[in-house]
C-alpha cells in the first residue's frame, strides 16, 4: 500500500489523463479519499483469481465518470454472422482454363508462343500441315473454276429470256406457218371442188380428181400441225414461267456451285484456315496445306506439349492456357456448417505466400450432393486476381462470415474474463454490477448471450477493462 499512497499523492483529482495506466490510478486515488478500506498485496491477488461468488456493484462519481469516459451499449436481438475457418486450395476459375487442340491431324510446321507467355483471344500458336486442307483446297478450286462456267451460261439464258421477251420469234414463225397453212388449205379445198365437178361431168380423169383430193388432205394435216403449234407458242408467251425455265436452270446450277464453295470456305475456317488465306488461294490458285491452332481464349500458356514436326492427332493437348484474373477457391465444407453458408456469402482468403494480405471473393457455387465419407458439400467462391498473385493449386485459408441467425447479442467488448468467468458490467441505478454470463455463436462484432442478460440492459463497452480492474482493486481493499 506504501506504493499506492505514493502513486495517490503523485496524481491528484485535477491531473489530466495521459495513459490507461495514468487513468486507472487516478481513478484508485479518487476512490481511495472516498474511503476505500486497504488490503495487503497477497489478499488482493487472491481476490483478482476467485471466481464471481455474489454480484458486485462499482459506484463511481461524476468525475470519475467523466475522466474513465465510459460508453454503453443495449442488449438485443440482432443478426450475428457465424465465421467459419476452413482450408482450401486456389483453382483456376470456371472455363477460365482450355486445353488447345487441333481439329484435323497433321504436322506442326510452327510454334509461335512459349510457356508462361501471355496470349489474346484468337492469336496464332502454331500452324499444322495437313492432307485434309490440300483436299479441301483443291476442290475449292475446281469449284471456282465452274462457278465461273455456270455464271457464263447464267448470263447467256437470262439474254436468251429477255430477248424472247421483246420479241417472240417462235410465236412469230408459228404465226406465220399457220398462216401459210391456212392459206394453203383454202387453196386445194378450192381445186378439189373443182376437180370433183369436172370429174362428175366426165370432162377430168380420174387421176386428177384422186390427186386434188390427196392435196387436201396434205393442206388440212398442214393446217393442223400448224394450228396446233400457234396454240402451243401463244400458250408459252402467255406463261411467261415458261419461257425462264432455261434461265432458272442456269441460276439453279450456278447457285449450287455458290453452295458448295461457301461450305468449302466454312470447314476450312473451322478446321482454322484464316480468310485472308483463302482468299490467296482462290486468287492465285496455289495450294497451301497448311491451318493454324489459335488461342480460344486470353492467359497464360500454363502448358505446351508439342514440338516442330511432330505429327499432332485432335485427341491430344497441344497447350493449356489459364486466364487468372480471377480464380476459384475450392472449400470441403462440413455437413453440420451447411445451414451457415449460402450462395453469396462473402469470404476472406489468406495463402502462406502474402501472410498480410487478405483477398476477398463471393460463395458462387454449392454442391447439392454431401460426399458420402467424408460427409463435406463441395464448395467455391470466386476471387478477382488482377495482379495474378493467387496461384493454381496455392494452399489457402478461408474464413467464411456465414449466413448471420438473429440471437439475444450484446457487443464483444463488453465481456471481459474474469478468472474462468465471461462478466459484463451492467449499468444500473446504484451503478455498474459485475454480471457472469454464457456466451454462443460469436460474430466479429457481437456475441450471443445464452444466459445472464436481457434485452434492454445496458453494459459497458469502451471502459469495461478500467471497470473490471477497478472493481477488482476496490474489492481487494475490503
Amino acid at each position: 500500500m506504501n506504493t499506492i499512497r505514493l502513486l495517490r499523492d503523485t496524481f491528484p483529482s485535477g491531473c489530466v489523463r495521459v495513459s490507461s495506466l495514468t487513468v486507472l490510478f487516478t481513478l484508485a486515488c479518487c476512490l481511495t479519499l472516498m474511503g476505500c478500506a486497504e488490503k495487503t498485496a497477497p489478499e488482493a491477488n487472491a481476490s483478482a483469481t476467485a471466481p464471481v461468488s455474489a454480484p458486485r456493484v462499482l459506484k463511481l462519481s461524476p468525475e470519475a465518470l467523466a475522466r474513465i469516459d465510459i460508453v454503453t451499449d443495449s442488449v438485443e436481438s440482432r443478426k450475428v454472422g457465424v465465421p467459419l475457418h476452413l482450408t482450401g486450395r486456389i483453382e483456376p476459375d470456371v472455363y477460365k482454363e482450355v486445353d488447345i487442340h487441333t481439329r484435323i491431324s497433321g504436322r506442326i510446321t510452327d510454334i509461335a508462343v512459349k510457356p508462361g507467355q501471355i496470349v489474346n483471344k484468337g492469336q496464332l500458336m502454331a500452324r499444322l500441315d495437313s492432307t485434309e486442307i490440300s483436299d479441301l483446297e483443291s476442290d475449292l478450286l475446281e469449284s471456282t473454276s465452274k462457278l465461273k462456267i455456270a455464271e457464263i451460261q447464267e448470263e447467256r439464258e437470262l439474254q436468251i429470256f429477255e430477248e424472247l421477251l421483246k420479241r417472240p420469234t417462235q410465236l412469230i414463225r408459228a404465226r406465220s406457218l399457220f398462216n401459210e397453212a391456212k392459206v394453203q388449205l383454202e387453196l386445194y379445198e378450192t381445186e378439189f371442188e373443182r376437180m370433183k365437178d369436172l370429174h362428175a361431168e366426165k370432162i377430168a380423169a380420174a387421176k386428177d380428181f384422186i390427186s386434188a383430193q390427196a392435196k387436201l388432205a396434205q393442206a388440212k394435216t398442214q393446217f393442223e400441225e400448224a394450228q396446233s403449234m400457234l396454240q402451243r407458242e401463244e400458250h408459252l408467251y402467255q406463261n411467261r414461267a415458261m419461257l425462264k425455265r432455261d434461265y432458272q436452270l442456269a441460276q439453279a446450277e450456278a447457285a449450287r456451285i455458290r453452295n458448295h464453295i461457301n461450305t468449302l470456305k466454312q470447314r476450312l475456317v473451322f478446321l482454322g484456315v484464316d480468310k485472308s488465306t483463302l482468299a490467296k488461294v482462290t486468287s492465285s490458285g496455289q495450294i497451301t496445306a497448311t491451318t493454324n491452332i489459335l488461342a480460344s481464349i486470353g492467359g497464360i500458356v500454363s502448358f505446351r506439349d508439342v514440338a516442330i514436326g511432330e505429327v499432332a492427332q485432335p485427341s491430344s493437348v497441344l497447350f493449356t492456357i489459364s486466364d487468372m484474373t480471377s480464380v476459384m477457391i475450392q472449400v470441403d465444407l462440413p455437413e453440420i456448417d451447411l445451414k451457415k453458408v449460402k450462395i453469396g456469402d462473402r469470404v476472406k482468403v489468406k495463402v502462406p505466400s502474402y501472410p498480410d494480405e487478405i483477398f476477398e471473393g463471393t460463395i458462387s457455387y454449392m454442391s447439392v450432393t454431401v460426399h458420402a465419407d467424408t460427409r463435406t458439400i463441395n464448395t467455391r467462391a470466386r476471387l478477382e486476381n488482377p495482379q495474378g498473385k493467387l496461384k493454381k493449386f496455392m494452399f489457402a485459408e478461408i474464413f467464411l462470415e456465414g449466413s448471420p441467425q438473429k440471437v439475444l447479442a450484446c457487443a464483444k467488448d463488453a465481456i471481459q474474463q474474469h478468472g474462468e468467468q465471461k462478466i459484463v458490467f451492467v449499468r444500473t441505478a446504484e451503478g455498474f454490477v459485475e454480471r457472469p454470463v454464457m456466451t454462443g455463436i460469436e460474430g466479429d462484432k457481437y456475441v450471443e448471450i445464452v444466459k445472464g442478460l436481457k434485452s434492454g440492459d445496458q453494459v459497458a463497452t469502451q471502459g469495461s477493462l478500467m471497470l473490471k480492474n477497478e472493481i477488482t482493486f476496490r474489492h481487494s481493499d475490503d
